[in-house]
């Protein structure tokens, strides 16, 4: 079994100070079993954020402050992974589980993209359940170019990615939730935006497995959402969702 390349890649956690412990202890489990030297982002949780900062930040009444504090979390990964000299940031958040073999797919997806240097973001799992056509897909190949991100739960940036994102964010202020931001500066920046097919890393809040953090007033039963989930998931898999 392939180990993780952790001489290359620098590997942070979204998550909190106080709260949400059965995520952490779900995604220490996750992580220990494939030896992934994660560390914990804590910083800018909900309580951390000013008044100062949401005027600074964003436009009025752009975002949630859970939307911010994640947001702001996802930024704060970008900006510490380029102290390091690792080659790439893998961010996870706290709710995702990990396939059986990640680490051989993980691999795989680093040496498909090969140049360390190229301006790449590749996202690993399939929140949104976006897929591309199971008749579209080629043998051998795993990424794929896509018009769009898909969640932040789980994604892989090389440090020109990270370089520019942050200088995009330092210039703007925010006016929707991270993902949305993210394909906007992407898009302007000329960042190759990758799928991983088939992905190997799932979201729990989107599968049925936890409560999200983010709307906890629109929450639907988690049977309901894990039966809702594997029909896109199968169906979309067949016929694509783009």
């Amino acid at each position: 079994m392939l180990k993780f390349p952790a001489d290359q890649v620098y590997v942070r956690i979204c998550h909190v100070k106080k709260g949400y412990e059965d995520r952490e202890q779900h995604i220490a489990r996750q992580i220990g079993r494939h030896g992934i030297p994660a560390t914990w982002y804590l910083h800018w949780d909900v309580s951390d954020i000013t008044d100062e900062d949401v005027k600074r930040l964003t436009t009025p009444g752009a975002l949630k402050m859970a939307e911010l504090s994640c947001s702001l979390k996802h930024i704060g990964i970008w900006r510490d992974f380029l102290k390091t000299d690792k080659h790439y940031c893998l961010v996870l958040e706290d709710d995702v589980f990990l396939a059986a073999n990640f680490n051989t797919k993980f691999n795989a997806a680093l040496a498909e993209l090969g140049d360390p240097n190229r301006k790449a973001v590749i996202y690993i799992g399939n929140a949104g359940t976006y897929y591309i056509s199971a008749f579209k897909l080629k043998r051998g190949q795993h990424l794929y170019p896509a018009p769009h991100g898909k969640a932040t739960d789980s994604y892989i940036i090389t440090r020109s990615v990270a370089a520019e994102r942050c200088a995009w964010f330092d210039e703007r202020k925010m006016s929707g939730p991270i993902g949305h931001e993210i394909d906007s500066a992407d898009a302007a920046l000329g960042v190759e935006v990758l799928w991983f097919e088939r992905p190997f890393v799932e979201q729990g809040t989107h599968t049925g497995a936890f409560l999200t953090s983010i709307n906890p007033d629109k929450q639907r039963p988690l049977w309901y959402k894990r039966m809702e989930w594997l029909y896109k998931k199968y169906r979309r898999q067949l016929v694509g969702h783009i």
